[in-house]
């Protein structure tokens, strides 16, 4: 038989030794599958991230993609708008180059008497016998007449190019603006 007397005094050293090394132990193990728990969580996290990182750069890939289309059809919108604006000009001009030149035929044509104004524009000044006025003033009196309506229809075709202008430049805008996806065409 074994005598345990010469170990009596160490075993409390030696139980608390035996539950100290059962802790350690189990916080080892513990520690162990805790880790082995939140790595597998961890790694589930970061794949969702990744996950979530892939879908917003798509996104944003897709936002680049839409900026640039837009800002192709507003490029191609504005250079359309420019062409439209200088033919619009270039029309404009040349309408108000027609009046000048219409302006300048017919106050030629009433001179030499190939065009004759309506009697409610002629206003014809009184003669040498009724009021005493010299040839001089009645002539000065026609040619003033005739002046005064060659300005008037050249104003007219002056507003009526601008009004023109007006008009096309409008519709060279809105055109614009639509090829330009700013708004849309109400289909009627």
């Amino acid at each position: 038989m074994i005598n345990f007397d010469p170990l009596r005094p160490y075993a409390n050293l030696i139980r608390w030794g035996l539950i100290a090394a059962l802790a350690v132990l189990l916080l080892a193990l513990g520690y162990r599958w805790g880790a082995g728990h939140w790595k597998g969580e961890y790694t589930a996290e970061v794949a969702a991230r990744a996950a979530d990182n892939a879908a917003h750069a798509a996104t944003l890939q897709r936002l680049a993609d839409s900026t640039a289309a837009v800002a192709a059809k507003a490029k191609a919108a504005s250079t359309a708008l420019a062409k439209s604006r200088a033919e619009s000009d270039t029309q404009y001009q040349k309408a108000l180059d027609d009046a000048k030149r219409a302006e300048r035929d017919l106050a030629a044509a009433l001179r030499r008497g190939d065009v004759q104004l309506q009697p409610q524009w002629s206003c014809p000044a009184t003669g040498a016998g009724a009021g005493g006025a010299a040839p001089d003033a009645v002539q000065a009196s026609a040619a003033r007449r005739f002046n005064s309506a060659a300005r008037i229809v050249a104003a007219a075709d002056a507003d009526a190019a601008v009004i023109d202008w007006l008009w096309n430049s409008w519709q060279a805008d809105r055109t614009a603006v639509i090829a330009s996806g700013c708004a849309v065409e109400v289909a009627r």
